[in-house]
């Protein structure tokens, strides 16, 4: 069974996050991808565009500026240009464990009917000195399916699917926001089988910066528009998305520290050390150049 991965870069990335992401979920893994595929959003600078010549091991792909731009249309035109059967999502500011790959393809080969499978969360400081705390999602089918009507029941960083049931699914639609929410709720309608691992699989980069944008007006509308999608396509019933949408209306025109707050209360067990592992992370992708 082939594993590969894939991610997408355009001009808003950070250049030191990306060669730290990609020098965390290429070079430092304990098993490594049969392929990789990267998609480059139209033109992304110099410091970007070097750090991505210096990973040879990924196939890029650009989208020129005539055609349409989004994190959703990128992901969509990786995946139908990589040859592996289960594909792993890269996220460009995150940090990944050892065992990130290893772990997703086990998962994959033990099970032949698992269609989609992630991790657990913890999300830290940009300079690497406290723990946010850790987003936990349920582990087994049934509970995901009743997660879901509430909140996301995968960590997006985390996620591998087959690439057969992901392309039947239509792949990532084109909304403004929450594109993984709106595929799982394709995959909960049609019964795909689904899991997550206890693990932490992925060291997500929060806060106050992650907070602030999801308060923009241009988010609140893309959140709308997933709400809508999920609606329309069965995943949710009327009155989830109306749940849904009262929710959404009064968390994001709350003050940020309010915000900031509550969006602490939906983590778990929040500490303020890092954990050795992320230590032994960090302190490796900070050494390679």
């Amino acid at each position: 069974m082939r594993i590969g991965g894939i991610l997408s870069v355009y001009k808003g990335d950070s250049p030191i996050f990306l060669r730290q992401a990609l020098e965390s979920i290429i070079r430092n893994q304990t098993k490594i991808f049969d392929e990789c595929v990267g998609v480059i959003e139209g033109e992304i600078g110099h410091e970007l565009g070097d750090v991505c010549k210096n990973f040879p091991e990924i196939k890029w792909f650009n989208i020129i500026e005539s055609d349409v731009f989004g994190l959703p249309t990128a992901l969509n035109m990786a995946v139908k240009n990589i040859n592996a059967e289960v594909v792993l999502k890269i996220d460009t500011d995150d940090l990944y464990s050892r065992r990130r790959i290893e772990w997703s393809y086990f998962a994959f080969k033990n099970d032949e009917s698992l269609d989609l499978h992630g991790g657990q969360v913890m999300e830290f400081s940009n300079d690497f000195k406290l723990n946010y705390g850790y987003r936990n999602v349920p582990l087994n089918q049934h509970d995901i399916e009743k997660y879901f009507k509430y909140r996301n029941p995968f960590n997006g960083p985390s996620v591998a699917f087959r690439r057969d049931s992901f392309l039947k699914m239509g792949g990532f639609p084109q909304v403004g926001a929450n594109e993984d929410y709106c595929l799982w709720g394709l995959y909960m309608v049609n019964k795909l089988c689904v899991s997550n691992s206890s693990e932490t699989y992925t060291f997500m980069r929060g806060g106050r910066g992650l907070v602030s944008r999801r308060i923009t007006k241009a988010y609140r509308l893309g959140e709308f528009q997933a709400l809508k999608f999920m609606k329309d396509t069965g995943a949710l019933t009327n009155g989830q998305y109306l749940s849904h949408i009262f929710a959404k209306q009064i968390s994001r025109r709350l003050p940020m520290v309010l915000n900031s707050y509550l969006y602490s209360k939906l983590r778990n067990n929040i500490e303020h050390k890092i954990p050795k592992e992320l230590e032994d992370i960090i302190q490796t992708v900070q050494n390679e150049k």
